[in-house]
């Protein structure tokens, strides 16, 4: 149970995602990864998990994985969850290539073959499972024991029907969209707009955030500003302000 908490805690974190998603200005650059044999710089990365639904190269998984701990972002709490559901999808597209990847990382620190174990765990697939029976029986006893717990613990978080309830969790929803272009995160954002009117603290931060995100990505993503002018035209008139204001924003930092 210790191991559930600490998971779902460590989507209470501000909204890392999208920082790193604005971390390299301007819209996709595809040149920059398109012919690289590995994720080796602060671009290459921003491109490779910021448009990988526009471009997958899921042979630049590992590499990537590496120069995240490199970086120091998989020793944090706060980064794992919302990282583990970036590489969750690519895990769950790319069943043929687990096993090369899982025995790759193996050899590699801690932190990396921790992240690993999460990603599998989130990806909840069959293959998934067997390979992290594989990977609990070597390693510290600490790490042992961690991903002995993910085993144990059968639910992995569920980002398109789990309740929303804190701004961090939105990290993740920006990570799947990432990984699969998939409007249902989108529109799970949107969902989450008219708690700006609530008069509790929490919504208010939740709404913020996912009104911020929004308009951040819409400006540099045409497939989040199709999805946000496609959901306005079904909102009731009464929640159609916040969504409008969202396109505006998104609109008036392109010109």
């Amino acid at each position: 149970m210790r191991l559930k908490v600490r998971i779902r805690q460590s989507l209470g974190c501000a909204v890392l995602i999208v920082a790193l998603a604005l971390c390299c200005s301007g819209q996709s650059n595809p040149s920059l990864i398109a012919s690289a044999k590995g994720i080796t710089t602060d671009d290459e990365m921003h491109e490779w998990v910021t448009y990988y639904y526009l471009h997958p190269r899921p042979d630049l998984t590992v590499s990537a994985i590496q120069l995240m701990s490199k970086k120091g972002w998989l020793s944090k709490s706060s980064s794992q969850s919302p990282l583990a559901a970036f590489l969750a999808q690519v895990f769950a597209s790319n069943g043929d290539k687990l096993n090369a990847w899982v025995t790759e990382l193996k050899t590699e620190t801690e932190d990396q073959k921790i992240m690993a174990a999460l990603a599998l765990w989130m990806s909840h697939s069959s293959e998934s499972k067997k390979l992290l029976e594989q990977m609990a029986v070597k390693g510290s006893a600490s790490y042992q024991d961690y991903v002995k717990g993910l085993i144990r613990d059968d639910h992995p978080p569920d980002f398109l029907k789990d309740a929303i309830s804190s701004p961090g969790f939105l990290d993740a929803l920006w990570g799947s969209f990432f990984a699969t272009g998939d409007e249902r995160y989108v529109r799970r954002l949107i969902s989450t707009l008219p708690l700006l009117s609530s008069k509790d603290t929490q919504n208010v931060l939740i709404g913020g955030a996912a009104q911020w995100s929004l308009a951040s990505n819409a400006e540099q993503h045409p497939r989040v500003m199709e999805i946000c002018k496609s959901e306005l035209s079904k909102l009731p008139d009464d929640q159609k302000p916040v969504l409008e204001k969202v396109i505006e924003s998104a609109h008036d930092r392109t010109k």
